[in-house]
Parts: C-alpha cells; sequence; structure tokens
C-alpha cells in the first residue's frame, strides 16, 4: 500500500496546454443536453474550472473530461489543465467508460458501441468485470446496436467528412471537377423566411438565404449551372421544393441542360401551418426529378407518390428536416454502392447520413456552419459508428 500520491503511476505531462491541442474521436457515449451543457458553461463562468484535469493520451486525444473541454473552448479558454499518459487507443477507450460510470446520464446504444470496440481490441475481461460492477448486462446492450432507438445524445463530432461549411456554387467550383457526382439530392431554400420549433418546443434559426423569393431563385439557378458541370450524363438529381417556385426551379434546371420528366410528391404524416385562416394547410413536399444527357434505369420504378413520415425527436434540429428512409430511397433509385451524391444544402446533414447508410459516398455544402456544423459532424458520426459496428441499413432506417 501507498503512503502517498508519488508511490502511484504517474502521467507522461501534467500542467496546463492550449485547449486547440485537443481533441476527441467522436464516440464518447456520456450523455449531456444541451440545457446541462449551458449550466456547465455558466458554472465556469461565475467558478471557474470545475472537476479534474482532462485526462488525455500524449497525443491530446480525450479520455475524460470531453464536456468541461468543450465548455472550456465555448466560453473563450485558451488553455486547460490536462494530465497525459501513455497509453493506446484500446485503453484510452476503456479509461472513459470507467471514468464515465462515476458521473453523466448514458446513452444505451453508444455504451454498447464502445464495448463491441473494446472485445475485439482484447479487452473482454475488462469488459466483464467493468459491466458486471455497473449492473450492466453486456447481451443487451450489445443487442443495441441491432436497432436505432433513442435520439441522438447532444454531442458526437467526426471531423473528418466531405461537408464543407462554404457557399455551395463557389465551393462547387473549386472543389468538384466535371462528371465527378453520380447523383443530386438537395433541400435549397425556397425564400419563404420559414421558422419552426424543434422537438423540444425551442424556436429553430431560419434558413440561411431563404428570406426572399427571388434570391433563392438566383441562388438556385447559380447551383444548377454547377451541377449540370459536376453531374454525369448518366446522373439523376432531386431536387426538393414548393408549389409556389418548383416553376422557376423547373426553368433553371431545363435552362442549364437537364431534362424533367417528373416531379414527385412526399407524402408526410403532419400537417403543416399557415398564418392565414382561409389556406389550407399543407401536407406534402414536391420534389423535381431531373436527369442529364443518358441517364441511367431506374432501379426501382414506383409510383411518383412517396410517403414517409416526417422525422421527430433528435433529428429535427432544421426547420426543414427530410427522413433519412426516403432519402435512402432515392439514393437506391438512382445509385449503386461506391457512388458519389452531392448536396449543394447540407442543413442537419440527412443526405450524409443515407450516403453512409447505403454504401455511397458524398459531397456536401453547408453555408450556415454557426447552427449545423455540430448537428452534421454529429451525425455523420453516429452514422459511421453503426456502419462500422455491422448495422445494416435496412435497421438504421427503422
Amino acid at each position: 500500500m501507498t503512503d502517498g500520491l508519488d508511490g502511484l503511476p504517474q502521467p507522461e505531462f501534467e500542467g496546463t496546454i492550449d485547449s486547440d491541442d485537443l481533441h476527441t474521436d467522436g464516440d464518447n457515449p456520456n450523455e449531456m443536453s444541451d440545457e446541462q451543457f449551458g449550466l456547465l458553461q455558466d458554472r465556469m463562468r461565475q467558478n471557474g474550472w470545475l472537476g479534474g484535469p482532462i485526462i488525455t493520451d500524449t497525443d491530446g486525444l480525450i479520455a475524460d473530461g470531453e464536456h468541461r473541454w468543450r465548455a472550456a473552448q465555448e466560453i473563450g479558454l485558451d488553455e486547460v489543465p490536462v494530465r497525459q499518459y501513455d497509453i493506446d487507443d484500446a485503453e484510452r477507450r476503456l479509461w472513459r467508460q470507467e471514468l464515465n460510470k462515476i458521473h453523466g446520464e448514458h446513452d444505451s446504444k453508444r455504451d454498447a458501441l464502445e464495448y463491441d470496440y473494446l472485445l475485439d481490441a482484447g479487452k473482454a475481461d475488462e469488459v466483464h468485470e467493468l459491466t458486471q460492477a455497473a449492473d450492466e448486462d453486456l447481451d443487451e446492450l450489445l443487442a443495441e446496436i441491432k436497432m436505432e432507438t433513442s435520439a441522438s445524445p447532444a454531442y458526437e463530432y467526426d471531423p473528418e467528412h466531405n461537408v464543407y461549411f462554404e457557399d455551395c456554387v463557389e465551393g462547387m467550383r473549386e472543389r468538384l471537377n466535371d462528371d465527378s457526382v453520380d447523383c443530386v439530392i438537395t433541400d435549397p431554400p425556397y425564400g419563404v423566411d420559414w421558422n419552426t420549433s424543434s422537438h423540444r418546443g425551442e424556436s429553430l434559426d431560419k434558413i440561411e438565404s431563404d428570406t426572399s423569393v427571388d434570391d433563392a431563385i438566383e441562388l438556385f439557378d447559380a447551383t444548377a449551372a454547377e451541377l449540370a458541370r459536376v453531374l454525369t450524363d448518366t446522373g439523376h438529381t432531386y431536387v426538393f421544393t414548393r408549389w409556389d417556385v418548383a416553376g422557376e426551379f423547373r426553368d433553371s434546371l431545363e435552362r442549364h441542360g437537364f431534362d424533367v420528366p417528373n416531379c414527385l410528391t412526399w407524402v408526410k404524416n403532419n400537417i403543416g401551418l399557415n398564418s392565414q385562416p382561409y389556406q389550407y394547410r399543407p401536407k406534402y413536399e414536391l420534389i423535381l426529378y431531373a436527369t442529364r444527357k443518358n441517364p441511367r434505369p431506374l432501379d426501382n420504378r414506383e409510383g411518383d407518390v412517396l410517403e414517409f413520415d416526417r422525422p421527430n425527436g433528435g433529428e429535427t434540429e432544421h426547420p426543414t428536416v427530410k427522413p433519412v428512409p426516403l432519402i435512402s430511397q432515392l439514393l437506391k433509385n438512382s445509385t449503386k454502392a461506391g457512388d458519389v451524391v452531392c448536396d449543394p444544402f447540407m442543413g442537419s446533414g440527412t443526405t450524409a447520413v443515407a450516403a453512409i447508410q447505403n454504401d455511397r459516398e458524398y459531397v456536401g455544402f453547408e453555408v450556415d456552419a454557426d447552427n449545423y456544423r455540430d448537428v452534421i459532424e454529429r451525425r455523420i458520426g453516429e452514422a459511421k459508428r453503426q456502419r462500422d459496428a455491422g448495422v445494416n441499413e435496412a435497421e438504421a432506417d427503422d
């Protein structure tokens, strides 16, 4: 038995470090709600640093203290206290699981994904000891990765992706080669200045470039010109729109060399709201289906009316969010595994999620980084974890 701390294993480094030198893997199962995270920031401003040092490996990859690190960044701290240990990735993940059990709520699906990783990394004995100590049923937890259950936790990030937070017209012009995209699925601004609430009743920020119909049409026309360049001659394009701008969007597509053989109708399970009592309430959205010179055959020539429930829960973090199963169906009809899908108006990242679930590549753009960067990176990280854990696409769509 030791008489003091000096007799215990010591970190390779202990002190303060630039907060930008730390990073995460995006797989932390410890959940913190937006309200809890806001409270953590407030308390840190009022009382200073809370809790112990952030625990990392020698490369700055966090094992414990991710929320404290993110809160420090949010309130503008340049330095944070750390202890860095010479540990491999499996050991770091195991420490995270052990330390996370001390505090915080947990998302059981992400717990299961972590345990699955640790089992593959040769940590079976440690995992069984940990789950027994926490009174958890390991078999039941692992079964969680075979289904889509609760809403995504508030913080999970994946910095490795092909979404660029910039103007889509300039971005496509600079980043995408001619004939480099096999399919386009996108939901551009309609110019309706729309604002709605999230599943928690909170007001969502309005969509960038959506305040004027004329501006929206001008933006889409410039976008269509770039899409005509980057889409292959066999590719398909799907553009969500409204009845009152569908004609202008179709004109733009045809002006830039597209044919528009169909207009699909997405029937939703909810009814929208109108401000005027004499207006009918909308229950559908239109999808312009456009092709190029030599379009590939559709995989499924289903009817032009598509019925999919509007998303709820954790996915409703964008005022005009689209359901992943609907986007997946369009992808499966128009592409094959390994094809590239482009979304110039990525929003909350639904097109990227559907692409990952269906073994397609993706590239996208979103100009509103302040509101949607964290959402996109979190959802992409979760989709990749599900894919890597062997969750098949049909299960992920449930």
